[in-house]
């Protein structure tokens, strides 16, 4: 083999070598900006979801609160950009004991759910409800992410 056969060869085999370092430069760059979006959506799903509990934790009228037991009522609904959405409901679990339930959803193209996030928010009302609206303690135990 000449001189001229060897440098051919090692340079055939230094350009795989670069392509194969590009390709996988380029698929893990593809990889890590998926993943960014993922975690991007998650955070607005849970910014969606904390925004509902939090315009729900503000009372509502006395005339929505659920009497029996199980018994659930809608509280917020909101429209974040995105487009990202959130609403909550109140939950009547018995005695002045309630659990406010959020959801929060991050929508892609054709309205596919890329993330959601549920919290519950246990709370305890602090008004009756003859009066015309209700205000609430927050239980200090009682934020929970629920996993979706």
């Amino acid at each position: 083999m000449t001189r001229r056969g060897i440098a051919l060869l090692v340079a055939v085999a230094m350009l795989a070598t670069l392509g194969a370092i590009a390709m996988t430069a380029y698929t893990l760059a593809r990889a890590e900006g998926m993943a960014g979006l993922g975690l991007l959506a998650e955070v607005q799903a849970g910014a969606a979801a904390e925004a509902a509990a939090t315009e729900a934790l503000a009372g509502w009228p006395a005339a929505r609160t659920p009497a029996l037991p199980g018994e659930e009522a809608p509280l917020a609904q909101i429209a974040l950009p995105g487009p990202t959405e959130g609403w909550s409901v109140v939950r009547a679990l018995g005695g002045p004991i309630f659990a406010i339930r959020a959801w929060g959803v991050r929508r892609g193209a054709g309205g596919v759910a890329l993330a959601e996030r549920r919290l519950t928010l246990l709370v305890r009302l602090e008004s009756s409800p003859s009066r015309d609206s209700v205000r609430l303690r927050i239980d200090p135990h009682g934020w929970q992410a629920v996993a979706p």
